[in-house]
């Protein structure tokens, strides 16, 4: 039988004070690595693109300082001392263009991937709309059943069309005309009446819209003020 033999060591132990046989095994086996921390979550490309902004304005600032050091240096004097100051700063210069150019190319490769993610936002948004539309189109065409049933539906309506036209018809009949009227007649006799209407119209016997009615007595003739009438009987003495 075998038997295992479990030491507890506490831990708040050091290294150092451990037993031996411990030690031993830890390096023979390893010791257990330690967990990694969990981090927060990874910047955004907008965010790292903000803090490339910030950074080359502020090279940008420092910059323009040289140049103004450099301006200041040489207008000063025209000693060693002066010089070696300007060529320092003159070095510190290109050394902050150099880190802005890098920047700025770092930026660009930045700017790329954002809008190479937007794009395919934009790409996947796209297909899931037009799966979607899809997927409702054909549910509308469904339900309306196809052109079978649509020329289907236009023959009944059709059929109903008829049908309405009919009963219009039936109910435009006139039942209350007594017996012995003829149609045919009444159109003869309409015929007629409207050729004498004409002839008369030619002729000049029908009435016109100047003639005078014989009831109505024509006006008196106006005479002048202070004259008798012609027919006035003779004037008393």
């Amino acid at each position: 039988p075998h038997c295992s033999l479990r030491l507890h060591v506490p831990s708040n132990i050091s290294t150092a004070q451990r037993p031996f046989p411990l030690l031993a095994m830890n390096r023979l086996f390893g010791a257990a690595k330690a967990q990694p921390k969990a981090s927060g979550p990874a910047p955004s490309l907008m965010d790292a693109s903000g803090r490339i902004d910030s950074r080359v304005s502020d090279l940008d600032v420092k910059i323009q300082k040289c140049d103004a050091d450099i301006r200041r240096y040489m207008t000063t004097g025209s000693g060693s001392q002066q010089k070696q100051l300007a060529m320092q700063t003159m070095k510190r210069k290109k050394m902050y263009e150099q880190q802005r150019d890098q920047i700025l190319a770092t930026q660009f490769n930045i700017d790329m991937l954002a809008g190479a993610q937007e794009q395919a936002e934009l790409t996947a948004m796209t297909v899931e709309a037009m799966g979607a539309g899809t997927k409702d189109l054909r549910q509308r065409f469904a339900a309306m059943g196809g052109a079978v049933d649509i020329e289907g539906m236009m023959d009944d309506m059709a059929d109903l069309h008829d049908e309405m036209s009919e009963i219009n018809e039936a109910l435009a009949t006139s039942y209350a005309v007594p017996q012995g009227f003829d149609e045919g007649a009444f159109e003869a006799e309409f015929n007629a009446l409207e050729e004498e209407m004409a002839l008369e119209k030619l002729i000049g016997a029908g009435p016109t819209a100047s003639a005078m009615p014989d009831y109505l007595a024509a006006p008196p003739a106006a005479t002048a003020i202070g004259a008798t009438p012609a027919a006035a009987g003779p004037a008393s003495s």
